[in-house]
């Protein structure tokens, strides 16, 4: 399939809230655009003619014109102005990456839209979101050095996806408690002892679905210092919030 990829635009945008709970301040925003046209390259590959596929070059202008002096209360509204800014398209996928909208992870908040035109009659528009690299220490293994000293995890949530609404207030601050979700999960995690990550992993989706009130959630763990010969070993599992509301068969294990 014919793509056309605007890769890492670099902006500073106030966007929600920053990692300090503060509205309207700015901070580092990266937005990957990756669009399939109505059209194949093979006119323009033919003639050898930009004016018969899409400028990439006014894309990009188009995108900066729009987007740099706004003030976002909430990341929908960056999605939906970024979108207007493509007008023909099969299938369009926007990722905005803000690395360091969450003090815990080493990562930050990572989004992706997806739009789908393919279907003249329907159009499929859909956001989901990622925090990535939270930092967290505890006891994990069954070894019994592993049961000496706490080890480094890094953990992944993927939250499931949402529809994108056409009518998004850009200007309603939103406050999706992602900062306090993740301070609350450290604190959780760092107070623990378990034996294997599959537990853990399962312990961390708990906390996200039902003391969070999130309907699903995808968690990756990453063990680094598990074998000494390979850069780490990880597990990744989802679980919904009815997963939880049918057993009873966690509580936090403490050292």
């Amino acid at each position: 399939m014919d793509t056309i990829i605007l890769r890492d635009l670099k902006f500073e945008l106030a966007v929600g809230r920053d990692a300090w709970r503060r509205a309207g301040k700015l901070q580092p925003v990266s937005i990957t655009l990756n669009l399939q046209p109505t059209s194949t390259f093979e006119a323009a590959a033919l003639q050898d003619d930009v004016n018969l596929t899409l400028d990439y070059g006014k894309l990009y202008r188009t995108v900066f014109s729009k987007i740099r002096d706004q003030i976002y209360g909430n990341v929908q509204g960056l999605m939906l102005d970024l979108a207007r800014c493509v007008e023909e398209y099969k299938l369009l996928g926007i990722d905005i990456v803000m690395p360091k909208a969450v003090l815990e992870a080493e990562k930050g908040l990572h989004y992706h839209l997806r739009i789908d035109k393919s279907d003249p009659e329907k159009v499929d528009a859909s956001w989901s979101m990622a925090i990535k690299g939270i930092g967290v220490s505890c006891i994990i293994g069954v070894n019994p050095h592993e049961r000496q000293y706490k080890q480094k995890l890094s953990v992944d949530l993927i939250l499931g996806g949402q529809p994108l609404e056409g009518g998004v207030d850009r200007n309603e601050l939103a406050d999706p408690g992602l900062q306090e979700m993740c301070k609350s999960l450290v604190e959780r995690v760092e107070g623990s002892s378990y034996q294997t990550v599959e537990a853990l992993g399962t312990a961390v989706a708990q906390v996200v679905t039902m003391d969070h009130n999130q309907p699903i959630v995808t968690v990756l763990i990453e063990k680094p210092s598990a074998i000494a010969t390979i850069e780490t070993a990880a597990i990744q599992l989802t679980r919904s919030r009815a997963f939880f509301e049918n057993k009873d068969f966690w509580k936090v294990k403490r050292p």
